[in-house]
């Protein structure tokens, strides 16, 4: 078996080397209207690994960076009570939902994750789309549970901020408190 970051002989899904460069020490923050986003790296850094969620493999990158990344944020963190991650639109169409992975990796006495809350009405993709449309198209976010504790909002990209901005508004509209959201990459130039 190869390492998927840079196809060295290793017998997990990151080599050593690659383990280590990918461990996070601190994730940097970006705010988006008035949320906090907080993300573990650069998107160039690992653009080719997010993208692997379009393949089969892609649950084992996905679940290798969470591990890396989301899971030892959730061992640090500490805030006195329950708290909720919402993975976005976390609906399945090629045999796992990413942001599901992050969410589940954040699981610690304080933080449980919970699926299927937060959707998208439409089914627009934002990948590679301008600013423009994002705002035109919207992702119409609802949320399909009663819920009485602050949230994390997950993602796993952070571009615009359109739909995290978005999501963050539903849970407004719908009386959910938003502590911040984490994503593994952003995309800012």
């Amino acid at each position: 078996m190869r390492c998927l970051n840079c196809a060295n002989l290793s017998f997990f899904t990151f080599c050593k080397e690659c383990k280590k460069r990918l461990s996070i020490k601190s994730p940097s923050k970006r705010v988006v209207d008035d949320l906090n986003v907080y993300s573990f790296y650069s998107y160039d850094e690992v653009k080719h690994l997010i993208h692997s969620k379009h393949h089969l493999h892609g649950l084992f990158v996905y679940r290798a960076l969470a591990n890396l990344s989301f899971k030892e944020f959730a061992k640090e963190f500490k805030f006195g009570e329950q708290i909720l991650a919402l993975p976005i639109d976390d609906d399945i169409t090629t045999g796992y939902s990413h942001t599901a992975i992050l969410a589940r990796s954040l699981k610690n006495k304080e933080i449980k994750p919970k699926y299927g809350i937060l959707r998208a009405s439409s089914k627009v993709k934002y990948s590679g789309k301008s600013l423009e449309f994002r705002q035109k198209h919207k992702r119409g976010f609802k949320i399909l549970e009663q819920i009485d504790c602050p949230v994390i909002l997950v993602d796993d990209i952070i571009t615009t901020g359109t739909t995290l901005a978005e999501a963050n508004k539903a849970c407004k509209e719908a009386g959910v408190r938003v502590l911040f959201a984490l994503t593994l990459a952003d995309a800012r130039e």
